[in-house]
């Protein structure tokens, strides 16, 4: 029977490894798999030659014990001291050893991030961590159990190394970058990948050690025997040089840490340096050198006969060193530095000027200065590309009038409404701008009766069908107008003669087919398709439209064998006894596409909301497996998942904000994931990215590049909201290159506010389809309007380009300093102050009704600006918005009509002849 519950976990294990190599399997990727399997018994193998050292330490100290009365001991004083200190480091270093554990169970990948001190006091303060802490006292003070906390430590720190195979492989494989940091002259992907792969390394021997040799002390100077004498046994003269030899090694691991301490200097903000500056470069560095040569001296005097004062002056021009640090740096900051700081750090302010460009792509930026003229008739007849798309519709209004118009179904939920673009209109240059929003299955939404387990697995499976509406239009009683809409055989496809788009224009941009999505954004249950049972596919009136899953994507089940590994890897033993699984069933699982790109390629972090396109069928990737069948059911549905790599540690680059570390932030990566398959394709899209090319190299085949991807997907790349976020927050300081106005603070820019449903927020990006000063066609564009610090008027547009072969290009529009050009927030305030604007707003806003002002646009239209706010009305009850009115300002007047022409003749009307 014993034997029988040893191998339990054996076969929770092999049932586990089972599944996700068939997972795997089914994208022809199990090679990947294969390899981080290997890598993680690999690194634990490298583990176990430290510990097996350990053992081999602890078991000579044991057997080299002395019976002389002349051999040293610890009695008094000394004795209880000893004994205090052996006895805290083995609980600082066990509680350590188990927050590092539970950080690589949790997050492998933020192992580099770990802090020895923050996790310290994560432990202390939470109510889990004084269990943990109770249990290893527990243990230390019982004989028996000491031996277990051994082996606990020794298994934790084995699967701690395994666990983090990707902070491992990444400092291996990770390229040079060819440039070094101007202070140590470091290769910068010292610090991009090696630096936090050599610190854990250290920061585990260093736990390693001190918990062996505190453990060794502790289990000596704890028995019964040495507590009631208050004296320890006699140590022989074999134990003293054990523990001199694994005391030198301590010592050389701290001189290690201290050494690499050199370098987080440069990714430390000190002062307005985003790095090392005049002090840190003048007497931190020096002292920290010279601290790692005492140390490594030291250790080094532990080890030879030498004179035991020559020890102590060691140790005691080592603390001088450090009481020098903890006193002189803040004087010397004081007296010397702060008189003449800016001739002192003019250098260093330089670096990071430089660094935090490079670290997100601020130095790719092309500038230019504007000087906008008053809009007028002129620049309404050259920005007529630009007109014709203004977006009318912000997501929010338009995402809450889907939900009530278009989601038919209790158990349908949009959870999101993307921005994009499609060719709908063969006699334009331009795109058509279009909110597109999937409408998924959210089983969280079913009726309490509906939520069988059969229900929840094997019928409800999946949404159907998504809505597209033109962002520049409304229907005639101010509700969203669409493309397409409805869904099954009532999907209604249409045509806009006001934008002069043809209905079949739109079946062949936006094809519809049979619009399963299997895999999405909502959490989702695993599914088991298909079965003796059919799926609910659609409703139908009052009838239910049934189907069966014929995809390739899903982990087979239909032997007996897979069945019980999938009920083992799942805990659910009701799989071994239904008998609605056939030889064709499949598990489908980690459906939300975030998690089910994650899990592939963990080492990629990918941020932001996933979104929806629909194109005609791509050309097919042999080597994926999964995408061959999406023709069966006329299948073109696919989600992009934007990925990242980043890092905190670049030398010189200021972090994000408090709440974000990254000083280095590239979207390198595209995940395109088919909504009926679940088929996954992965291209990279900075190849000059030494983070991706590193894992490019430890799993070839993996990605691919950017010039293998379809032009369908190639023509609907957004670049990131999340990662044009992060630059605009870098450009609010870093946009100059002159340190001097940079120390003086002259420049610093803001993102401005706005009023948004009755609440003062920050102006998001917002995408527009416009012109640039210099083409004459509109392009799709995502743009951010900039205003100076605590003062409202417009100073400079940050503007990302999307299409073709200027995807990614930054444009910074700079308006002059010394002309007023109004901001969205003075923009505002002039249309409140307008008598007929605030007269109508005010008839409006009471009672039943609700006003909601959505997203105030600046629009660059010819040679001027165009400020467009569409304004929404909605009942408090139901809560539909409609579009009721647009108000145009040219920064000076204000119009309010209709339909936008309409408001725009006003404005012209209002206008004083150029």
């Amino acid at each position: 029977m014993r034997r029988l519950l040893l191998l339990l976990p054996l076969v929770v294990v092999a049932a586990r490894m089972q599944i996700e190599w068939l997972w795997f399997d089914q994208f022809a990727w199990s090679d990947v798999l294969l390899k981080r399997w290997l890598l993680q018994l690999l690194f634990a193998g490298v583990a176990m030659l430290p510990l097996l050292a350990a053992q081999a330490w602890s078991r000579q100290f044991r057997q080299h014990s002395s019976s002389s009365s002349k051999a040293m001991s610890l009695t008094g004083w000394s004795f209880g001291f000893t004994l205090l200190i052996s006895g805290g480091a083995v609980l600082i270093s066990a509680l350590l050893t188990l927050d590092l554990l539970a950080l690589a169970i949790h997050d492998p990948f933020q192992l580099g991030e770990w802090q020895p001190v923050a996790g310290l006091q994560h432990r202390i303060s939470s109510a889990a961590g004084l269990v943990q802490a109770g249990a290893v006292g527990l243990a230390m003070v019982w004989p028996r159990l000491r031996l277990w906390l051994a082996r606990i430590m020794a298994g934790s720190l084995v699967a701690v190394v395994s666990r983090a195979w990707g902070i491992w492989s990444l400092a291996l494989w990770i390229p040079d970058e060819s440039t070094r940091d101007p202070l140590l002259g470091a290769d910068l992907s010292f610090g991009l990948g090696r630096f936090a792969g050599l610190h854990l390394a250290l920061d585990m021997l260093l736990l390693a050690a001190a918990f062996t040799l505190a453990f060794e002390l502790w289990r000596v100077l704890a028995s019964s025997k040495s507590i009631s004498d208050w004296a320890s046994p006699a140590f022989s003269a074999r134990q003293i040089q054990l523990f001199r030899l694994l005391s030198a090694l301590l010592l050389v691991g701290v001189a290690g840490q201290v050494w690499l301490s050199r370098h987080q200097l440069l990714w430390t903000q000190h002062g307005l340096v985003a790095g090392a500056g005049w002090l840190q470069a003048h007497m931190t560095l020096p002292l920290r050198g010279f601290a790692t040569l005492l140390l490594v001296l030291i250790a080094f005097a532990l080890l030879v006969p030498c004179r035991r004062r020559l020890r102590q002056g060691l140790a005691l021009v080592l603390v001088s060193l450090v009481v020098l640090e903890t006193v002189a740096t803040p004087l010397t900051r004081w007296l010397v530095v702060r008189p003449r700081e800016f001739a002192l750090q003019e250098r260093y302010l330089n670096n990071a000027i430089e660094a935090t460009q490079w670290g997100f792509q601020l130095d790719q930026i092309k500038s230019q200065v504007v000087d906008p003229t008053r809009f007028s008739t002129a620049d309404r007849e050259q920005g007529v590309s630009t007109l014709e798309n203004v977006r009318l519709w912000d997501s929010s209004p338009l995402l809450e009038a889907n939900r009530q118009l278009q989601q038919l179904r209790v158990y349908y939920r949009f959870s999101n409404a993307a921005v994009d673009r499609y060719p709908l209109n063969e006699n334009s240059d331009s795109s058509q701008q279009v909110i597109l929003s999937a409408r998924e299955l959210d089983q969280s939404a079913l009726p309490r009766q509906s939520k069988t387990w059969q229900n929840r697995h094997f019928i409800f499976t999946h949404g159907y069908g998504f809505t597209v509406s033109p962002v520049n239009d409304r229907s005639s009683d101010g509700l969203p107008s669409y493309f397409i809409k409805g869904l099954g055989p009532e999907t209604v496809i249409e045509g806009n003669p006001e934008l002069g788009i043809e209905r079949s224009e739109v079946q062949e941009a936006i094809p519809v087919g049979d619009a399963a999505i299997y895999y999405g954004m909502l959490p989702s249950p695993y599914a088991i398709a298909p079965t003796q049972i059919e799926e609910f596919d659609y409703p139908e009136g009052d009838i239910n439209v049934m189907t069966h899953y014929q995809g390739a994507g899903g982990v087979p089940i239909g032997s007996w064998l897979q069945r019980f590994a999938a009920a083992v890897y799942l805990r659910d033993p009701r799989l071994l006894i239904t008998t609605t699984i056939n030889a064709d069933s499949k598990l489908l699982i980690r459906r939300d596409v975030r998690s089910r790109v994650e899990a592939i390629a963990p080492f990629i972090d990918f941020r932001g909301e996933p979104y929806l396109i629909s194109i005609p069928n791509p050309e097919q990737d042999s080597s994926n497996t999964t995408t061959a069948t999406s023709e069966q059911r006329r299948q073109h549905q696919y989600w992009v998942v934007e990925g990242y790599t980043h890092s905190s540690t670049l030398p010189y680059s200021a972090a994000v904000s408090a709440d974000d570390p990254d000083r280095y932030l590239r979207n390198s990566v595209k995940a395109i994931v088919d909504a009926y398959n679940g088929s996954i394709r992965f291209f990279i899209s900075e190849p000059e990215d030494p983070i991706v090319m590193a894992w490019a190299h430890a799993f070839p085949g993996l990605m691919e590049p950017m010039e293998a991807m379809p032009k369908a997907f190639l023509d609907h790349r957004r670049v990131p909201e999340d990662f044009f976020n992060a630059q605009v927050n870098q450009l609010k300081r870093y946009h100059v290159s002159n340190p001097r106005i940079f120390y003086n603070s002259d420049d610093v820019w803001q993102v401005p506010s706005e009023i948004y449903g009755g609440r003062k927020v920050d102006v998001a990006p917002y995408h527009i389809t416009a012109q640039l000063q210099s083409n004459d066609n509109s392009e799709f564009l995502l743009l951010q309007p900039l205003t100076p610090l605590s003062r409202p008027n417009l100073t400079a547009w940050l503007v990302a380009r999307n299409d073709g072969d200027h995807y990614g290009e930054l444009k910074l529009i700079d308006f002059p300093k010394d002309k007023y050009i109004p901001g969205p927030e003075q923009v505002q305030a002039l249309i409140h102050q307008d008598p007929d604007v605030s007269e109508q707003f005010g008839l409006w806003d009471q009672e039943d009704l609700e006003l909601l002002q959505g997203n105030l646009l600046v629009l660059p239209v010819g040679s001027g600006l165009l400020y467009v706010e569409p304004v929404y009305l909605r009942t408090k009850k139901v809560g539909l918005p409609s579009l009721a009115r647009i108000v145009v300002s040219d920064g000076r007047l204000v119009a309010m009509d209709r339909d936008l022409n309409l408001a725009l003749d006003q404005l012209m009307k209002k206008a004083p002849p150029v």
